[in-house]
C-alpha cells in the first residue's frame, strides 16, 4: 500500500512538472512581443522565437510591434467657416518603445489614445482650413495631420509611417450651395465671353473702315500723281503705240487721214 502511495505521488510529480513546463514555455511570433511581468511589475520584454517564464509568478501579455493601419471611416469634422465634412481616414502606425507603452496604457493603447488622440489632431487640424482650402489643399493637410500625430504617439513609443485622407463627403448644404456657385460662374464666364467677343467685333469693324479709308486715299493719291503725269505729249505716243498702221476710213472734205505729232 505504502509503495503505491509513493508511487502515485511520483507520478502526480512527473505530471505537475510536465505541466508546469508546457505553462512555462511559449512562443511568440514574428511582429510582435511578449511584456513579462512579476507579480505585476514588468521585468522583461521577450521578442520572437521560443521563451520560458515561471508559472504562477510571472504573467505574460502579448502586443503586436509590427505596422497597424487603423481605419476611421464616416468621421464627422468641421472647418474653419463652420461646413461639415465626413472624412474616411487611414493611420499606419508600429510600436517603437512596448515597454513604455505598456507601462502607459497596460495594454488598452488603442482605445485609450490612438482613436481618440488621431480624431482630436485631424479636427484641430481641418478646423484651420475653410472647407475650399480643404478640398485644393487635401495633401498639404495630410502632411500637417502626420506630422502631428508622429509627433504625439512618438512620445508613447508608437512610430506613425503613413496618414491618407482616402474619402471625404461633404453637407448637402454645401453641395448646394457649390453647384449654384458653379452656375452663378459659368453666367458670369459666359457674359464675359460675350462682351469680349462684342469687343472684338467691334474692333474690328473699326479695323476694316480704317483700312478701306486708307485704301481709298492711297488710290486717290494714286490717281492724282498719274493724271499729272499725262501730259499731251504723252497721250499722242500712247496713241501712236496704239495705231495698228490702217487709216481711218473717213471721207471728206475736212478730213485729215494722218496722225498729228506735233506738239502745241
Amino acid at each position: 500500500m505504502k509503495k503505491r502511495l509513493i508511487r502515485a505521488g511520483i507520478v502526480a510529480g512527473v505530471v505537475l512538472t510536465f505541466i508546469s513546463l508546457l505553462m512555462s514555455c511559449y512562443s511568440v511570433k514574428t511582429g510582435e512581443v511578449a511584456i513579462i511581468s512579476n507579480w505585476g511589475k514588468i521585468s522583461r520584454i521577450d521578442t520572437e522565437g521560443l521563451n520560458f517564464k515561471i508559472p504562477i509568478v510571472q504573467a505574460k501579455k502579448t502586443m503586436v510591434v509590427r505596422d497597424q493601419i487603423y481605419d476611421f471611416n464616416q468621421m464627422s469634422v468641421s472647418t474653419k467657416d463652420m461646413q461639415s465634412i465626413i472624412l474616411d481616414l487611414t493611420v499606419q502606425s508600429s510600436i517603437s518603445d512596448p515597454e513604455k507603452l505598456y507601462r502607459r496604457f497596460r495594454g488598452l493603447h488603442e482605445t485609450n489614445f490612438i482613436i481618440p488622440r488621431t480624431k482630436e489632431v485631424v479636427q484641430a487640424s481641418i478646423s484651420k482650413y475653410t472647407i475650399e482650402e480643404f478640398v485644393s489643399k487635401r495633401q498639404e493637410l495630410s502632411r500637417m495631420i502626420f506630422q502631428d500625430l508622429k509627433d504625439d504617439f512618438e512620445e508613447y513609443g508608437l512610430a506613425v509611417s503613413n496618414v491618407s485622407i482616402v474619402n471625404h463627403d461633404f453637407s448637402m448644404e454645401y453641395e448646394k450651395a457649390i453647384e449654384a456657385k458653379k452656375v452663378a460662374e459659368q453666367t458670369v464666364e459666359r457674359s464675359r465671353f460675350e462682351q469680349e467677343k462684342f469687343r472684338v467685333e467691334a474692333e474690328n469693324k473699326v479695323k476694316l473702315a480704317e483700312y478701306q479709308l486708307k485704301e481709298k486715299e492711297l488710290q486717290a493719291k494714286a490717281n492724282q500723281v498719274e493724271a499729272e503725269s499725262l501730259s499731251p505729249l504723252l497721250l499722242k505716243k500712247l496713241t501712236i503705240e496704239k495705231w495698228d498702221g490702217k487709216l481711218p476710213q473717213v471721207n471728206g472734205a475736212g478730213s485729215n487721214t494722218l496722225i498729228d505729232i506735233n506738239t502745241k
